[in-house]
């Protein structure tokens, strides 16, 4: 157990310093300000209630496919894309290119749809490697 929280703060320590000078450089590159820390910046008021609509909407699903996952099926036959982790995953995808479609239309500075959606890459193309390599084999 010791090895799995060691192995564990260690991966999610080096994957945080990975996320955070990617961040810098792509903001050096798109010249962007960082915002605000801890908190959703929207872009105006349709912006708002379209994120409130996702969130609500992902909150939705997350709770009826849980249910449905553990009850009508049991433990053995789970639909994958109906985990929680999957729905998680989808709500970022959906709730970030939301975002950069509002910041292509409504920001004020044109590159952070850029960044935005330079985020959403590594995110995913991470994510995606790490699942598929489970995690390079580090909890194996």
């Amino acid at each position: 157990m010791d090895h799995f929280l060691l192995k564990s703060f260690l991966f999610l320590s080096i994957y945080a310093l990975l996320i955070f000078l990617f961040n810098i450089g792509m903001r050096r590159i798109l010249n962007v300000k960082r915002k605000k820390r801890f908190s959703y910046n929207h872009l105006n008021d349709r912006h708002k209630k379209m994120d409130w609509v996702i969130r609500i909407t992902f909150v939705i699903l997350i709770v009826v496919c849980g249910f449905y996952n553990t009850f009508n099926l049991g433990p053995e036959n789970k639909v994958w894309y109906l985990e929680s982790y999957m729905l998680l995953f989808g709500f970022v995808l959906v709730s970030e290119t939301v975002r950069a479609v509002f910041e292509k239309r409504h920001a004020e500075n044109p590159n952070d749809y850029k960044f935005t959606l330079s985020q959403l890459t590594f995110l995913t193309v991470t994510l995606v490697l790490f699942y598929t390599t489970e995690f390079f084999g580090i909890f194996a």
